[in-house]
């Protein structure tokens, strides 16, 4: 009871600031993603969207008497919504023939809400100059710095964490106040790329603004590291591989064919071959069981799937008991069982559609830096959650800060233009 008197009293806070502060809406979104999360470590619950909720609807609210603004705008670019569309009609397709219904209305009620912000609002937003990609990243930053922080402070002061067997040692993993240390991981996937980046920002105009990048970066990298999630650390390898060379051309590719090897070596050296072979050997062991059983479930249910949500369920007939509740740990698999290959068709279309369009988009602003900053940014986050999906289960259109994050991305590579925006407000990022 505590913890759902708890989200609704930050759900009433959230919509109130939301509504008051439209400034502020953005940034509450990203926040209150985090905090479902949060919520969900303690208490796995409808309350722990509550805060989400709660926020979009104070946005919402406040943005109604925009709204005969904003049609003429989602006019000038309506291929881009009928791949959406599509998607969302797959939702509640897929809803409708669920095996539990009750778990996939939540979807259906909650994937619109969510694809209502990311693909109409905060492109809006986005074009009007009030949020651009660095504040973006900014938060991204901030936001994995704190929980590294707290992460950290949890494991040596208080012994919180998750124990990792890694050869003789059992090792603390940074994990608190996620559920989870591969969910600190993932929140590392965005903000490592992200803080990276901040260091090379054209408007980076003092040394004092640069070294506070660069100290957020240090401690998300930390963060990353000790919380041993091994999808964490090579999404966010890739994150910062892809920045490097698409920003800095030439002498990035050169840097990173020099800077990879000499890593792992160094790396080799310090801790020896086994220990990471015992590492890595022990994370798959679990997945591979997960996605066999996902294959054998979509078996059962091609075209549309067991309903959005009921992943864990459909593949319980093939685990142990132990691995209860868990989804198939692959975002594409997972797309697929639920969605069945009809949705995993769309799926498929938004994400490698954005991914080339990405590409398109740094041809064009390579001679800006400023443009190709921002591009390059948002690839590397892009690439750094694709490369994390591959052994984690992201849902297009949810509410987690994996699922939202994720989509706003997609979403802002499909959605912005970046020669066309002529309406800025302010400086800075």
């Amino acid at each position: 009871m505590d913890w759902v008197i708890a989200s609704i009293a930050l759900a009433v806070v959230g919509g109130s600031l939301g509504f008051s502060r439209p400034q502020w809406g953005w940034l509450l979104l990203v926040i209150a993603a985090v905090v479902v999360e949060i919520i969900h470590a303690f208490s796995p619950r409808i309350e722990q969207y509550f805060p989400f909720v709660g926020v979009g609807v104070g946005v919402f609210a406040r943005s109604l008497p925009e709204w005969r603004t904003w049609w003429p705008y989602i006019r000038t670019r309506p291929s881009p919504y009928i791949w959406f569309l599509l998607y969302l009609l797959v939702i509640f397709v897929a809803t409708g023939v669920a095996i539990d219904p009750k778990i996939s209305l939540r979807y259906a009620v909650g994937v619109p809400a969510v694809l209502w912000i990311t693909t109409i609002y905060i492109p809006r937003l986005a074009h009007d100059g009030a949020i651009t990609i660095g504040r973006l990243a900014q938060s991204f930053a901030v936001i994995g710095a704190f929980l590294a922080l707290f992460a950290g402070i949890a494991a040596l002061v208080f012994h919180s964490g998750f124990p990792v067997p890694v050869g003789r040692r059992t090792i603390l993993a940074w994990q608190w106040p996620f559920a989870n240390k591969n969910t600190l991981g993932m929140m590392m996937t965005f903000a490592v790329p992200a803080a990276f980046g901040l260091i090379f920002h054209p408007r980076q105009m003092s040394w004092t603004t640069r070294g506070v990048s660069i100290a957020l970066f240090m401690m998300v990298a930390l963060g990353d590291a000790l919380s041993y999630s091994r999808s964490g650390w090579i999404a966010a390898a890739i994150g910062i591989g892809v920045f490097v060379m698409a920003y800095f051309g030439r002498r990035g590719f050169i840097g990173m064919v020099i800077a990879v090897p000499l890593a792992f070596i160094a790396l080799v050296l310090k801790t020896g071959i086994h220990r990471w072979e015992l590492l890595w050997h022990k994370g798959l062991n679990g997945r591979t069981v997960l996605w066999r059983a996902g294959f054998r479930a979509l078996q059962h249910h091609w075209w549309f799937g067991v309903g959005p949500g009921n992943s864990p369920q459909a593949i319980l007939p093939y685990v142990p008991q132990v691995y209860a509740g868990v989804t198939p740990q692959d975002s594409i698999l997972r797309t697929s069982v639920e969605l069945g290959l009809v949705g995993l068709a769309i799926w498929f279309i938004i994400v490698v559609g954005g991914v080339l369009r990405t590409a398109g988009q740094f041809w064009v602003a390579r001679r800006s830096v400023a443009m190709r900053w921002e591009v390059t940014m948002v690839g590397a986050l892009l690439l750094a959650t694709l490369a994390q999906q591959m052994v984690e289960s992201l849902f297009m259109g949810g509410v987690s800060f994996g699922d939202f994050y994720f989509t706003l991305i997609i979403s802002w590579v499909w959605l912005m233009d970046f020669r066309g925006r002529r309406n800025r407000r302010g400086a800075g990022f």
